[in-house]
């Protein structure tokens, strides 16, 4: 039997984002890996970070350097499977109306993948106010920071996105977009991502996998929303 080619996960990093936002999904995915008889598993998903300066610094003063710059980004989005979106900044992002937002709308506007397979934007935090105001939230269900839910209400009632439902919940799993292709993640406040990248692991690598990387990592997961 062959072993699944990785998935391609690509970090989109903005100025003052929170750091763990970042680093929680990343630490969860790296750890992932295809059973394999081999001594080598094959890592289930690879990794990379696009910001628009090669050098973006945390809120909590960590700088990290970009794999590939956001023009880059923007002209392979099609090869990528999932796109990651940090919370943290929001302001510099939302009243500047700078990236990621032209990135998630284009990622969500993709045509549906050839081979069928499913591609994921997940937010973590505050992310999902990018994605409101992307305006690619309409019809879900989505969750964000516990001190923000006042404010993903009025966005995505100020983009009319009349359909969307602002839940208190951990995180959220939409039902895909079959036309699409697409299904839509977002966790709530900071470590929340954890547990949705850990729920993305137990979807794509199985739980026995999801179990280990939780114990690997002395995680306590915590459910969230699936519907």
């Amino acid at each position: 039997m062959s072993t699944p080619t990785p998935l391609k996960v690509l970090y989109a990093v903005h100025p003052d984002l929170d750091t763990l936002d970042f680093t929680g999904p990343l630490e969860i995915l790296s750890h992932a890996t295809h059973p394999s008889s081999s001594s080598a598993p094959t890592p289930a998903f690879t990794h990379t970070i696009t910001s628009i300066t090669p050098l973006t610094t945390t809120h909590q003063g960590l700088t990290f350097q970009r794999d590939i710059p956001m023009a880059l980004a923007h002209s392979t989005l099609a090869s990528y499977d999932i796109l990651v979106i940090p919370g943290g900044g929001s302001p510099g992002v939302l009243e500047g109306k700078t990236e990621p937002l032209d990135l998630i709308e284009a990622f969500a506007a993709l045509p549906k993948k050839e081979d069928g397979s499913v591609r994921v934007l997940l937010s973590v935090c505050t992310g999902s106010l990018f994605l409101a105001e992307a305006g690619v939230l309409d019809g879900m269900t989505a969750t964000t920071h516990p001190r923000y839910y006042g404010q993903l209400r009025e966005i995505v009632k100020v983009k009319g996105e009349g359909k969307t439902k602002v839940v208190e919940e951990r995180f959220v799993v939409n039902r895909t977009d079959v036309g699409a292709g697409l299904r839509i993640i977002t966790a709530g406040g900071v470590s929340s991502g954890i547990d949705a990248a850990l729920w993305l692991v137990g979807d794509v690598v199985g739980e026995d996998v999801r179990e280990k990387i939780a114990e690997i990592v002395q995680h306590a997961h915590r459910s969230g929303v699936v519907l």
